[in-house]
């Protein structure tokens, strides 16, 4: 079935305009997805999320090319899941930090903390920096900091921990209220 066809079909709320456009497009879309996502079960995930997008947009919309329509939306909604999904490992890994920073925030400038921690990193030696950064700065797994830098992840995770110990200490020593 053409691509206007299908359209006609969204336009008429017909079912079959889901159908036929998974038969169409769901191999495109869920390709364009998991090169976003890198996961099958979230590309799949996104192309019922872009079926379901196409029946709510169409009508009033009228696409002149229902492949680039589906596939911006597709992307889009890739796009949203990932940077859903960093978010929530961030979140994951800044509550490791929140033990020596969380009760000072309010107290403090915006800037003052992370330069109290800028300053407490160049204090370190420089592997023990680096980890820190890695972890806590680009939100690396402990598994991948391990595998870059050939120590095992439990020898990375006693030294993070052993690097928040020093950091709260830092702190308290400079004053900041934990």
């Amino acid at each position: 079935m053409e691509d206007k066809d299908i359209v006609a079909l969204f336009w008429k709320r017909d079912e079959r305009a889901v159908a036929e456009f998974q038969a169409s497009y769901k191999r495109l879309c869920v390709t364009a997805a998991r090169a976003v996502t890198e996961n099958a079960l979230d590309a799949e995930e996104c192309f019922s999320d872009t079926c379901l997008a196409l029946w709510n947009q169409i009508p009033p919309g009228k696409p002149a090319s229902l492949r680039a329509y589906a596939l911006r939306i597709t992307k889009n909604i890739a796009l949203n899941l990932v940077k859903a999904r960093n978010r929530q490992k961030r979140s994951a890994i800044l509550v490791e930090l929140d033990e020596c920073v969380a009760d000072s925030l309010p107290d403090r400038e915006p800037g003052e903390i992370g330069a109290l921690i800028d300053a407490f990193l160049e204090s370190l030696p420089k592997k023990e920096a680096i980890l820190f950064v890695r972890r806590y700065n680009c939100s690396q797994p402990v598994k991948e900091i391990a595998a870059a830098t050939g120590m095992t992840e439990n020898q990375v995770s006693k030294i993070l921990q052993k690097l928040r110990r020093k950091l709260r200490r830092h702190l308290e020593k400079e004053g900041v209220r934990i």
